[in-house]
């Protein structure tokens, strides 16, 4: 049987083939939908591959809440395939997934969000900027103790970030303390597969109200008072509105 760390090796192959990266250092995380991996850049630098879990070894539940739009440029029969959730439909949701998220990433860095800057993709992996050193990854928001001042100059940006992605037609939907890295003063977001269309996809006001929810929560601990359903109400209302 072939193991994970041997279809990770294999994934990971593509990057090295192409001269992408030169060696594999340590891994940073791994997660329920993906292993994230320390690497070196071919001009020396720190970059990370992030290499899925085959949808059959994956730990992500409701995947269809996030599917919902997905399918717009496909062909019926891709549709078909997807909605029996045959053999090749699974690799249809599989590639949609990586697809995603290396195209909303892209897109976001392009329009000025606090996200990592992507390089490229293989048919199971995303190349991306690394947020660390040599020595260990960024933590994840949840494991840092801010100063009290920035405190809420950080709620602020992270919500100026949510505001940005919904101006672009976008809802992270799982976004928490968890993927919020913070580096050298920074707080940069992650994990963007199932971000939704917020044009089309119906759940998109309910997990923006919930995304709110999980950051304004975490800020709680060091005073600061957000009111999360007063915060999504208003970015909602203003970008039905379009005045975002």
């Amino acid at each position: 049987m072939t193991t994970a760390l041997e279809i990770d090796e294999a994934l990971l192959d593509a990057f090295i083939g192409d001269g992408s990266i030169t060696d594999v250092l340590y891994v940073v995380r791994s997660g329920k939908e993906a292993t994230v991996y320390c690497c070196r850049g071919a001009a020396g630098e720190l970059v990370a591959a992030k290499v899925y879990r085959p949808l059959e070894r994956r730990n992500f539940h409701n995947d269809a809440v996030y599917q919902v739009g997905r399918d717009a440029p496909m062909s019926s029969r891709d549709k078909r395939a997807l909605a029996n959730k045959s053999r090749h439909g699974r690799d249809l949701q599989y590639g949609s997934w990586i697809h995603a998220e290396f195209e909303i990433m892209q897109m976001l860095y392009e329009a000025g969000a606090d996200v990592p800057e992507v390089f490229g993709r293989s048919s199971g992996a995303i190349l991306m900027e690394y947020l660390g050193d040599e020595d260990a990854a960024a933590p994840m928001l949840s494991r840092v103790t801010l100063p009290r001042e920035q405190a809420e100059q950080f709620l602020r940006r992270i919500i100026d970030n949510v505001t940005l992605w919904l101006r672009n037609h976008l809802v992270h939907g799982d976004l928490s303390p968890y993927n919020l890295l913070y580096w050298e003063g920074r707080i940069v977001a992650i994990d963007f597969p199932q971000a939704l269309d917020a044009r089309i996809n119906p759940s998109a006001r309910s997990l923006l109200g919930r995304d709110l929810e999980n950051v304004c929560g975490y800020f709680g601990k060091y005073g600061i008072r957000a009111d999360s359903v007063r915060i999504a109400n208003a970015l909602w209302a203003n970008y039905q509105a379009g005045w975002l």
